[in-house]
């Protein structure tokens, strides 16, 4: 076989798995760039967003390159999970892998096949492109409230401070809601594995830790193929959350009176 071939076979697989598990982007499976609101992105976007450059016209913001970057990052973390999802039947379990030793003790080893390195490999990625998907969300909260936000953006904090001046707003509630619990969690992760320690080296190691125990390596095993469905759910909230972002910013241009002339 080709390497094209190959490359167009792995694609295949990949659209399969896509239909297999129900992932989408945030524009929906069906390519007319519509939200899980029906609305379409590109023009509802930018019937927002246009009314706050016209009020801000001296640090105007290129909104169609933050909302394509946010359409390319969601199709980012779509392809990375479904490789989760490739690769999660075939990698190493230490449950599968089990054996007894000659004294009669059951061992659940460490052993990483191909198939669980590519699959610890994916995982980072995934973390980080949650990561990136609401930073850019961040970022085009902040942006409306330019004198609010003058230095870094972090989307955390974005969220914690309008929830302050919009304490009541349900859109923002849940972005409040999803930032403070689920985001954090997430967050915390890819900060260890960024900063201190992957994923992958933590699980080696607390297995190596429990060999002989076959309820903690159940445990860290259910955890670690889990982790395919955990960034299932991830792909959801980026689709509720783009959505929830861009009802809030046409509440906050009818709020604070941005608007084009007519």
């Amino acid at each position: 076989m080709e390497e094209i071939e190959l490359l167009k076979s792995l694609n295949a697989r990949i659209i399969e798995i896509y239909n297999e598990q129900d992932l989408s982007p945030i524009t929906g499976k069906d390519s007319k760039m519509n939200l899980q609101n029906g609305k379409p992105l590109l023009s509802w976007s930018n019937s927002i967003t246009r009314h706050r450059n016209c009020a801000f016209r001296a640090t105007p913001v290129n909104y169609q390159h933050l909302i394509d970057d946010l359409m390319f990052i969601s199709d980012e973390l779509l392809y990375f999970t479904s490789h989760l999802f490739l690769y999660r039947p075939h990698i190493s379990d230490p449950l599968k892998n089990a054996f007894t030793t000659a004294n009669g003790q059951v061992v659940y080893p460490v052993f990483t096949n191909f198939a669980g390195k590519r699959y610890e490999m994916y995982l980072n990625v995934c973390y980080e492109k949650a990561y990136n998907f609401w930073d850019r969300i961040g970022d085009l909260l902040a942006s409306f409230f330019p004198s609010d936000f003058p230095g870094n953006i972090y989307f955390l904090s974005v969220v914690r401070k309008l929830k302050t001046m919009y304490p009541v707003n349900a859109d923002l509630v849940w972005l409040d809601n999803f930032a403070t619990t689920v985001f954090y969690d997430y967050n915390e992760t890819r900060k260890k594995s960024v900063h201190t320690i992957t994923q992958r080296t933590e699980n080696k190691w607390k297995q190596l830790g429990q060999v002989g125990d076959e309820q903690k390596s159940r445990e860290l095993s259910d955890e670690i193929l889990g982790y395919p469905d955990e960034f299932k759910k991830m792909l959801d909230f980026c689709s509720e959350g783009i959505v929830r972002t861009l009802d809030f910013l046409e509440f906050v241009n009818k709020d604070k009176g941005y608007q084009c002339p007519k």
